[in-house]
């Protein structure tokens, strides 16, 4: 037995060796957790992806409440799933050989090697009972990846109303604008383009590709072999490091430091025909539609056209048509 431990050891040393004994499975669940600690000390960079949008808009929650920066913490579900996996990933199918039998495997082979690997290991591994359905089934890659993918959608969400948000300023929205990372585009000096979120978004796309590979490779495992865990480690892996890295620098080179552009954000709202439907209860929908349809052919605020149009004073129109009293829903 003692050889047999020296063995161990000199395999545990060497992560080729382990790929090889343990299994493609065994080498996704020792490396995820790796990589899961990464995104667990990198989940500042995720965090401030709310955070850092509460501290650059709160001159504009003044404006339009604080309902834009709180959607942004949607995706800390997806995180807190994703941490579970971990329990999953810790049980591996040690001493089951090739397909669960635990054919030529010494009695206290997984033991001792659990034993091992657990030595000075943060990450305490445990034996999967049930060999054969660790070897057949990935299940707990397929589930871990799909929570990757989730969060993937979020970023490219997030990424998206960057986008959309930055556009212009000659045609665009132009609510922000992002910290310029470049003096301009290849053949257009000037042109700033959002290069992280753009980048954020290409590959968030590989993340949702990788799952499609990962999903489809799950479905392999005939009988009590599954032939395609090498693509499932090396699409989960890199999709753990993508997601990790991508939340990162969006935090820290788009969100963190953009300018909010209040004098827009001002005019915009004030303009805005969703203004109006405060006042439904009070004038009507068809008096409410006349006077938004009117103050945007006219391109005036809402309340100087509800001023010549009803009888309600300019206090209780501005009152009625507060911004800020308007995204925290209900009748008033």
């Amino acid at each position: 037995m003692k050889k047999e431990n020296n063995n161990i050891e000199t395999i545990l040393k060497n992560k080729k060796y382990l790929w090889l004994v343990t299994g493609v499975a065994g080498f996704i669940g020792s490396n995820i957790l790796e990589k899961l600690l990464l995104l667990d000390q990198k989940v500042v960079g995720i965090d401030n992806l709310s955070t850092g949008f509460k501290e650059n808009l709160k001159s504009v929650n003044k404006i339009v409440g604080n309902k834009r920066w709180k959607n942004f913490k949607f995706f800390k579900g997806d995180l807190s799933s994703l941490k579970n996996c971990l329990e999953r990933l810790k049980r591996l199918p040690i001493g089951g050989t090739a397909v669960g039998t635990g054919i030529n495997a010494h009695k206290l082979f997984t033991k001792e090697f659990l034993i091992a690997l657990n030595s000075g290991n943060k990450y305490k591994y445990v034996d999967k009972k049930n060999k054969f359905e660790g070897l057949s089934s990935q299940d707990d890659a397929v589930l871990y990846s799909s929570h990757l993918k989730s969060i993937a959608v979020s970023l490219i969400k997030i990424s998206n109303d960057l986008r959309w948000m930055n556009s212009g300023p000659g045609s665009g929205i132009s609510d922000i604008t992002l910290k310029a990372l470049q003096p301009g585009s290849s053949i257009m000096p000037g042109k700033v383009n959002p290069v992280i979120p753009e980048s954020s978004i290409m590959a968030c796309s590989q993340v949702i590709g990788n799952d499609t590979t990962i999903m489809i490779c799950g479905q392999s495992g005939n009988f009590q072999l599954n032939v395609t865990l090498p693509i499932i480690a090396y699409n989960i892996i890199q999709s753990t490091n993508i997601i990790a890295n991508t939340s990162v620098s969006l935090a820290k080179k788009s969100i963190n430091n953009f300018e909010v552009n209040n004098s827009i954000i001002q005019k915009s709202v004030n303009s805005n025909p969703i203004l109006v439907t405060a006042l439904n209860r009070i004038i009507g929908y068809e008096k409410g539609a006349y006077i938004a349809k009117k103050a945007y052919k006219l391109g005036i605020p809402i309340i100087d056209v509800a001023l010549e149009e009803t009888n309600l004073s300019e206090k209780d129109l501005k009152k009625i048509l507060d911004p800020l009293a308007l995204t925290k829903g209900g009748i008033k």
